[in-house]
């Protein structure tokens, strides 16, 4: 599995204690957006670290190119 390093750069894991779940944002000139989620359930009820490396692979697989990330982040992104 290669992705592209800046794609790598810019992704954060976040704890939602308020939402019991955990999501991945994109972030990049000082703007961010969400890409996923899943919630702390799912990985507790599941073989936690099997569900946690699915979710993560399956999530950076899809994610469009760079580029396109930066377009979407232009248009939709959240200033941080």
């Amino acid at each position: 599995m290669k992705i592209d390093n800046r794609i790598v750069e810019g992704l954060r894991l976040k704890d939602v204690p308020e939402n019991k779940t955990k999501e991945i944002h994109f972030y990049a000139n000082g703007k961010s957006i969400f890409l996923s989620s899943i919630t702390e359930e799912k990985l507790i009820n599941e073989e936690q670290l099997d569900m946690f490396q699915h979710w993560i692979e399956e999530t950076t697989l899809n994610l469009p190119t760079y580029q396109t990330l930066l377009e979407i982040l232009e248009t939709e992104g959240n200033v941080v």
